[in-house]
């Protein structure tokens, strides 16, 4: 028996990964690439200083300060009449290619040339978090931003508009002229906001909780983290406790998605942006969203793709001046420290939502909506602006730092990328001066800082320099199918026994908790990375459920990665299990070479097809118009199996009378390289114009004896003649 974990359906349950990396790897020390700074300086009420040198600035990395090798002023204000000159970087060596900067390149490479990228304009981008503004409140933005448009955008100036729900949106493509971006926030102002948990649905989930809260222990009680002890304390015979605790536990797991939305859609613009010179400001109209400690790991992703495409998050609250009130008007809100004091007089277990003191502090603030994005506005060195009715003095401020800026470049002592954050500060020598920058970087290996998350760096650096030795090696299974949208995916199933899985128990309530941070890696023939995946499993189990766990042989974590082009892989799992743990596996995927054509993915053998349930997944291969299919474990069967093979077809000929293809297919078992069972050859028919089909065959093993076997797959293109083969082991027993 197996205790089945999908990675896909956790969404629920995922906190950030622990680190887990030292910082003394072999492998990954490379020549570490030049850091760019941008650097705004501002006197005690606001404004920008212009005239200073390269003299009057200090960086430090951590404690050790930098040398400045580059030094830009601003070109949109007056400047020094002298800079440093610039310098280049280091040639390139075997281990830091020039082509792999895993920092943000600078700008131009003189003061001329800066000045010239300024003439050229600035990109601007405005995004409108739907997902989390009220009606009033995004037609107040739309307003403010077509104002800034008229009265600040420059003539030469590329700007673009976004908006965020579920998903990320284009409004306005960038562009010099002003009236698309006008059009699109003047359509955006009328548009429904909608997303996960929109504030309105927010607000009325609140106040449902205010009044079950008001109901338990009266009107005294108008605060948003309230002390129920006295009334659910011990065995709770109240249902409006347990009420409570499903109210207040839904309201954070939905600002928790809603979150991850807009942090990936964020994400989603840096990456985009990074090849652009210079920076790129990024304004954001939001009312926030609930603090979420399970967003921790994507809000770092989030900074860490903003500081290597010199990209800076501006967040402006477009509620306006705010009160300190909740949902209902009666209910006040507490002041942090309040909340801190509620919290240490509990007990050490909430009996109410299921929390200990530890999980609330986490929680601590979830009314301060803008903790989150204001985290990514100050890392990233930009502004959190709230409390304010006048949204265009805002975005003046912004436009100010878009074109008044110092940019500063170092090339960093310590050249070990083990994915651990490296802070800078700026100092400038005169005194009376504030600076904001961007306050630091993750030292993820060139190459690989677009495909994984900081956390998940710091694990597989650790592992790939020896610092963190494998215990155990887990069980990996995995194939490389084409899924129904025509993109590549490989599923993936990593098997562990349930003893290597430590649980520790609270001492003042039956619940049992472990927890599993995993990364799948998938590298080609020449050890690049080209897909990634990371999770990190919470389990949390009551006694009953834990004994039935430990009855269970193993646990299975089930996953699935992108993979860009259909070619050889090895698939890697890397584990960290609760007490620190590690463990590592790995599984090859053969494929064909290139030059046959048609081309076959991997088979995937499976005794396990179901009628397909819930809403269709077209970037899942494992999902056909009415089935599912699942990875097992190992490809180990019995004779009274049926087996099923699924593979997909590409680069099919098409037939010139019919417009499909139409490749003709033969299986065979094989054991010790003889046939053991032949099957009659089959015609394939894909869709009209579609070169890329998937193939399920079904297959009785039943006149098969126990021992180990091949299952090949041959196709033939009946227009080219031209055969391609893929074949995979499996066992009977």
């Amino acid at each position: 028996m197996r205790f089945v974990v999908s990675c896909l359906a956790v969404a629920l349950c995922l906190r950030t990964v622990p680190p887990g990396a030292s910082s003394g790897g072999q492998t990954l020390k490379v020549q570490a690439p030049s850091v760019v700074v941008d650097v705004i300086v501002t006197d005690k009420k606001g404004r920008h200083v212009p005239d200073l040198t390269a003299d009057d600035f200090a960086v430090y990395e951590g404690d050790v300060q930098q040398k400045i090798v580059t030094f830009v002023p601003p070109v949109g204000i007056g400047v020094a009449a002298t800079t440093e000159p610039l310098r280049t970087a280091p040639p390139a060596t075997e281990n830091a290619p020039a082509s792999l900067p895993a920092l943000p390149t600078a700008r131009s490479g003189s003061r001329e040339s800066g000045a010239a990228a300024s003439a050229g304009g600035q990109l601007i981008t405005i995004l409108m978090d739907l997902g989390d503004l009220r009606g009033a409140s995004l037609k107040r933005a739309c307003d403010a931003a077509i104002q800034y448009i008229d009265s600040n955008v420059a003539p030469q100036d590329f700007i673009a508009v976004y908006w965020v729900d579920d998903s990320l949106h284009l409004a306005s493509p960038f562009a010099r002229e002003r009236q698309p971006a006008r059009r699109a926030l003047e359509t955006l102002s009328r548009r429904l906001v909608r997303g996960r948990f929109t504030p309105d649905t927010r607000a009325e989930t609140e106040q449902e909780i205010q009044d079950l809260v008001t109901e338990l222990i009266g009107i005294q009680a108008a605060t948003t983290f309230p002390d129920l002890s006295r009334v659910c304390a011990g065995p709770i015979t109240d249902h409006r406790c347990q009420n409570y605790a499903t109210l207040r536990n839904f309201l954070w797991t939905q600002s928790a998605l809603q979150a991850k939305a807009v942090f990936a859609a964020l994400r989603a613009i840096a990456q985009a942006y990074r090849h652009i010179p210079g920076r790129k400001n990024v304004v954001v109209f939001s009312e926030g969203f609930l603090h979420s400690p399970d967003a921790k790991a994507q809000t770092a992703a989030v900074i860490d793709a903003a500081n290597r495409a010199n990209v800076a998050f501006y967040v402006i609250d477009a509620g306006g001046l705010s009160a300190g009130f909740g949902a209902a008007s009666h209910s006040v809100e507490q002041t942090v420290n309040q909340e801190m004091f509620t919290m240490a007089m509990w007990g050490p277990w909430d009996t109410i939502t299921g929390l200990d003191k530890f999980d609330w502090a986490e929680h601590l603030g979830t009314n301060i909506m803008y903790d989150d994005l204001g985290q990514v506005a100050a890392a990233t060195g930009g502004l959190l602006m709230k409390n304010q009715n006048d949204l265009l003095a805002g975005l003046a401020a912004v436009d100010r730092d878009l074109r008044e800026f110092y940019t500063l470049v170092y090339q960093p002592t310590n050249k070990n990328y083990d994915g651990s954050f490296r802070r800078i500060k700026v100092e400038v020598l005169k005194p009376g001066l504030r600076v904001r920058h961007r306050l630091g970087y993750w030292a993820i290996p060139p190459g690989q800082e677009m495909l994984m998350t900081p956390a998940a760096a710091q694990l597989l650096a650790g592992v790939q320099s020896g610092s963190l030795q494998p215990a155990f090696a887990p069980q990996v299974n995995a194939a490389l199918l084409l899924a129904p949208s025509g993109e590549l995916a490989a599923p993936v199933r990593v098997s562990l026994p349930t003893d290597s899985v430590k649980f520790e128990k609270d001492p003042s309530k039956d619940i049992y908790r472990s927890g599993v941070t995993v990364v799948l890696v998938a590298y080609d023939t020449e050890r690049r990375i080209v897909g990634v995946h990371q999770r990190f499993l919470n389990l949390q189990f009551d006694k009953k459920r834990w004994q039935e766990f430990r009855k269970t042989d193993s646990l299975d974590i089930v996953a699935r990665l992108a993979i860009p082009k259909l070619e050889p892989l090895r698939l890697e799992a890397i584990l960290q299990l609760a007490g620190g743990a590690v463990a590592k596996g790995f599984r090859d995927i053969p494929i064909a070479a290139r030059d046959s054509s048609p081309r076959l993915t991997s088979l995937l053998l499976t005794n396990r097809i179901e009628p397909a349930s819930g809403p269709a997944d077209p970037s899942d291969p494992l999902r056909g118009p009415n089935y599912e299919l699942f990875v097992p474990a190992q490809p180990c069967f019995t004779s009274s199996d049926k087996l099923t093979v699924y593979f997909g077809i590409l680069d099919a000929t098409l037939d010139p009378a019919s417009g499909r293809a139409r490749p003709q297919i033969s299986f065979a078992i094989l054991k010790d390289g003889k046939p053991a069972m032949a099957l009659p050859t089959e015609r394939a028919e894909g869709a009209p114009r579609q070169d890329r089909l998937v193939v399920v065959k079904q297959l009785d093993l039943s006149r098969l004896p126990p021992g180990q076997y091949a299952l090949e797959v041959s196709v033939e293109d009946p227009v080219t003649h031209r055969v391609a083969r893929q074949t995979a082991a499996f066992v009977i027993g």
